[in-house]
Formats: C-alpha cells, structure tokens, sequence
C-alpha cells in the first residue's frame, strides 16, 4: 500500500521508532530488525483513575516507559513474501509491575500487487484507513474514539490490504475474543462472537485524502440471563447478570474523514460514530458520535499542533450527555532525527473526561530517545 502523507510527515513520536530499525541480520533474502525507544515524562495530569499502569497520569509525576520492537521479513519468490512483528512496552516504576505488555504481535503474508494479509494482534482497519490522521500528539489525543471500535489494537484478527490506483482498500476478521484486557469498547468478561470492517481511502493526487470506514462486532447470546448494554461510566459494552435473557447483541461502528496537506501544513477531520443494540425489548440501542479537528505546522526543528475532540452520547431512556469535550496545544522540538521532546496542554470539560479523573487542565513536559 501506498503510506500516506500522514505517515510519511506528521506522526513522527510515533513513526520515528520504526523509522531507526537497526538491522541485525540480513542475507538470503531474509532481513531481521530491532527497533525501541525509551520515554520520560512529567505530567500534572488529574487523579489518573481511568489510566493502565504505563500512562503518565499522574499529579506531578515523573515516569518512564520503554517498548522494544523486532520485525523481519523473507522473500520466498519474486511473487510471494512473509513478514512478522513483535512489539512490547513495559513502566519504568517497579510498582506499575515488571511484565512487558504485548503491543503488537502478528505475522503476514506478502502477494505483493495482490496485496498483504496479516494475522494476529495490530491495529484496526478502522485505525490504520481513518483513525489514524487525527493521532498526531505525542501525549494525549483521540479521546473523542473512547469507547467506539477501532481506537485501540485488536487481538484475533485477520486484515487484507492493497491499493488499486489513487485508491487503498481494507478488510479485516475478528474472531472470537473474550480477552478483555485491551480489546477497544469489550470490558472485561464480555465474550465478542467475531467482527468484521472494511475501509477505503481515495488519494486525489494534491495533498487531499478522502477517507470511510465501517466495522461491526456481534456478541452471542448472553449465558445465564446476562445482557449487554454498554456502560455510561465508562464507555464500554458490559456483561450485566440479569434474568430476563435477551437476543444476540450487536454494534455497528462507521466513519468518515479527510486529511490535506500544503508544504508544512497538515490538517484532518474526522468523524466517528457508533450504534449499539444490546438486544434488549426496550431502551436497547446507545449512540456515539465523535468529532475530531487537527492541525500541524513544522517550522525547522519544531512541531506545532492543535486539536479539538468532541463526543456525545445518546442512549435510550437517559438524556444526552457531551461525554469527551477535549482541547489540546503541543509543542515538539526535534534534537536529531531520533531523540524529540515537547510540552502539552489539555483542557477537559466533559462527563466521561470528569468521571475518569481527568483534571480540568492538564500539562506534560516528555521527552523521547528512539533508536
């Protein structure tokens, strides 16, 4: 597939770890690289309630957090290619636990004009086709994704990919999961039956990116009376113990988005929203709409960048709430190629940004060595 415009320019806290792979090995047709990086930040960030052990929020912390990352690839024919990654993070404080947590780790299949498939835990098509032109920040971001599909990585899946002309094109499985450890709007507990989703974008040839995307999870029907519905506190499908039973549960997530890019200049919106039926007779569907605004501009070695993201939620039986109302201003400044820091700032005004902790006003000084 052809990398955008905004994997090529703009996410550079994410992309400039792959970027400074060390290659260990390479003969016969075979190459084997190391990559990592190793972050330190000092955050004033609310109470941290709703953050796993390896963020930064915190009031007037300072942590660190190291992720290690190998990859390799073979040729098999001039036709024919298989590839693999393995990524893992782990806290640098001993009491966020000492085990490293598995990023990515999936395996793929290289038919080269015909496209890849990959297997295993990465990201969403739904991310890598729409959601990802609005993950600039080094920090924070993408809080108006909480609790829809696609904003984190997915476990079980299996996504094809290819580009036919100004066009690239996305179809992604997912099997049965019940690990819900870190599996986007599943909580813990919750057995999802499969999903499927499906993303194209059109390049128009003059720095515009026209973008969609849909995907759709189905639980099974609920064992011992359970039904599922999904939680306002916390955003996410729930497993409640009931007796009045219900049918197979579902929710619907699409999108759309554009991005454009002038010289230095990067801008994108995207739109998410999501649909979900939790089988009930009654009050059984809940919405999700989320809105989100990004802007990038690179003057030499600094980055300047901005966000708005906003979510609403409408669920039957209970009034509408701005769950996500999210304002965000960074500054990066890029030592070498390699090593970056910044300074963000994050305004929080609502109910679900109250619920998990989150301080009206939020700041970080990070800084970032990748190798």
């Amino acid at each position: 597939m052809k990398k955008t415009i905004l994997a090529l320019a703009i996410t550079s806290a994410t992309l400039t770890t792959a970027a400074h792979a060390a290659t260990v090995y390479k003969a016969d047709g075979s190459k084997l690289d190391v990559y990592g990086r190793v972050e330190a930040d000092m955050t004033h960030a609310g109470n941290g309630t709703a953050g796993n052990a390896t963020d930064a929020n915190a009031q007037g912390n300072l942590t660190t957090k190291a992720r290690i990352g190998i990859k390799g690839e073979t040729k098999v024919t001039d036709n024919f290619g298989l590839f693999a990654k393995g990524e893992w993070q782990v806290a640098g404080q001993n009491s966020d636990g000492s085990k490293f947590t598995a990023r990515k780790a999936y395996f793929g299949l290289d038919f080269k004009k015909n496209g890849t498939v990959t297997i295993g835990q990465q990201n969403t098509v739904v991310y890598t086709s729409l959601v990802q032109t609005v993950d600039i920040f080094d920090q924070w971001g993408m809080e108006a994704q909480d609790g829809i599909y696609g904003e984190n990585r997915q476990a079980s899946q299996v996504v094809y990919a290819n580009s036919f002309g100004n066009f690239d094109v996305q179809a992604g499985y997912q099997f049965r999961n019940s690990d819900g450890k870190d599996i986007g709007s599943i909580n813990k507990g919750t057995v999802q039956d499969n999903a499927y989703s499906a993303a194209v974008v059109y390049h128009t040839d003059m720095g515009l990116n026209l973008r969609a995307a849909f995907a759709r999870q189905n639980f099974g029907p609920a064992s011992n009376g359970a039904t599922y519905a999904l939680d306002p506190s916390t955003g996410k499908i729930k497993a409640t113990p009931a007796a009045t039973g219900n049918s197979d549960g579902k929710i619907n997530t699409y999108g759309v988005g554009a991005d454009y890019t002038l010289n230095n200049l990067y801008l994108a919106f995207v739109y998410l929203g999501s649909k979900t039926d939790n089988g009930a007779a009654t009050n059984s569907d809940t919405k999700l709409n989320s809105y989100d605004l990004v802007g990038a501009y690179t003057i030499d070695q600094y980055r300047l960048y901005t966000g708005y993201g906003f979510q609403k939620q409408d669920q039957d039986g209970a009034n509408s709430l701005d769950t996500v109302k999210s304002y965000k201003l960074g500054v990066e400044y890029n030592f070498t190629s390699n090593a970056l820091a910044w300074v963000e700032y994050r305004h929080n005004d609502g109910t679900s940004d109250i619920a998990n902790g989150y301080a009206s006003n939020e700041v970080a000084l990070s800084g970032q060595y990748n190798f």
